[in-house]
Formats: C-alpha cells, sequence, structure tokens
C-alpha cells in the first residue's frame, strides 16, 4: 500500500522517482493505463507516483522496473540510464 513521505529526504527522492517513471512512460509511448494493467494497479495510483505524492513499496518498484525494461537502479538511477 502506498503511503505519503514521512520527511523532506524522502519526499525529495518520492519526487525524482517519479519523475523518471513518467519519463519511461512517455519515452516508451505508454499511457497512464497502459502502464497500470502491466503493473497491476489502479491508475490514480500511477498519477500518485509519477506526481511524487506517496512511496511505493519495492515489489511496485520492481512491477515498474519491468513494464519499462530496465532495472530498479535503473529507475533510482536515471544518468545510467543510456
Amino acid at each position: 500500500m502506498a503511503k505519503k513521505a514521512t520527511n523532506t529526504v524522502d519526499a525529495e527522492i518520492i519526487i525524482k522517482l517519479g519523475r523518471r517513471i513518467k519519463y519511461l512512460r512517455t519515452k516508451m509511448n505508454m499511457t497512464q493505463m497502459d502502464v497500470a494493467a502491466i503493473v497491476n494497479i489502479d491508475p490514480s495510483a500511477v498519477r500518485r507516483y509519477e506526481k511524487g505524492r506517496v512511496e511505493m513499496g519495492f515489489t511496485t518498484l520492481m512491477k515498474f522496473a519491468e513494464a519499462f525494461e530496465v532495472t530498479v537502479n535503473d529507475l533510482l538511477y536515471p544518468e545510467e540510464i543510456k
């Protein structure tokens, strides 16, 4: 279950991750509905993740990585994405 960030550092990480997810989704010409179907979550959850409003669990993070055919590290450290 997603939960709100508890401090400023967490919030910053969550916002950056959300931007990366949106970037990869749009780069792959996928809609939020497409991603939601692959990750098996509600489309509104994709929207909340992209906006950095909630943090995700590791399992969900892994599902996003699989959906975008990248590693978890690629999601967490986008400067490594080629």
